[in-house]
Parts: C-alpha cells; structure tokens; sequence
C-alpha cells in the first residue's frame, strides 16, 4: 500500500473520530499489522490489530463449515467494546467503542467506512493493472 492510500485510510479513520462512543479505531491487514491508526496514546495499536485479525482468522475458519460470512465480531471488556469488521479483502477494521452504549448506528457508520476502505483499495488495484 503506498502513501497515498494510507492518507485516504487516515482520513476515513478521521471520519469515524466525530462519533463521541468510537475511542479509536485501528485499520490492519489479514496478518494483524497496522496499516494506520487513530487511538489514545495508552491503547498498544500493535497488540489490537494482532488480537484482531486472530480473532477473525478464528471466527472464520470455525464457521467455515456454515458457509457464512462473518460480518462483525464484539468483544466486551470492562471498560469498552471491540468490534472487528472485514470480509475475505485484505483489511481488517478495528474499533474501540464505549462499553455502554447502542452498537446500531455506530455499527452501520463502521461498515460503511470499511466499503469506503475496500473502494480505495479496489481503485488502486485497477489503476496499477
């Protein structure tokens, strides 16, 4: 991924900071590093993209047998939630929300920025073919 795309990601992540329940978010590929971030100095972005994609990875092949797609994974602390979104692209997005709060609206704003992330990738990958 070249600087670029990392600029679009940034901003998209950017996006995402206007929702006062989002802590901060964390875009990484299928092998848990950070492509880039937005979060709170105290929140390690290396360990959450790689619990992240390993949860994915987990979820995926247990409900390989289904043939279902994985739309978002949740995982409750006791201070906030993890929510992990992605499909069978290259990216995985990871958002740290507040622990009490409606996931409806917030879910749907992440979705929608993870199809923003896949659009960019997408264009990238027709323009250098």
């Amino acid at each position: 991924m070249d600087s670029i795309q990392i600029e679009q990601f940034s901003k998209e992540l950017e996006r995402l900071d206007r929702f006062e329940s989002i802590i901060g978010t964390v875009l990484v590929n299928r092998n848990g590093l950070t492509i880039t971030s937005r979060v709170p100095r105290s929140v390690n972005e290396k360990k959450i993209g790689a619990l992240a994609a390993t949860i994915f990875e987990a979820m995926e092949t247990a409900i390989e047998e289904l043939n279902e797609d994985i739309i978002n994974i949740t995982v409750e602390y006791d201070e906030y939630q993890l929510v992990v979104i992605g499909d069978t692209s290259q990216v995985i997005l990871v958002a740290l929300i507040e622990y009490n709060i409606d996931l409806g609206i917030i879910l749907i704003e992440i979705e929608e920025s993870l199809s923003i992330v896949q659009e960019i990738i997408k264009n990238d990958e027709i323009v250098n073919k």
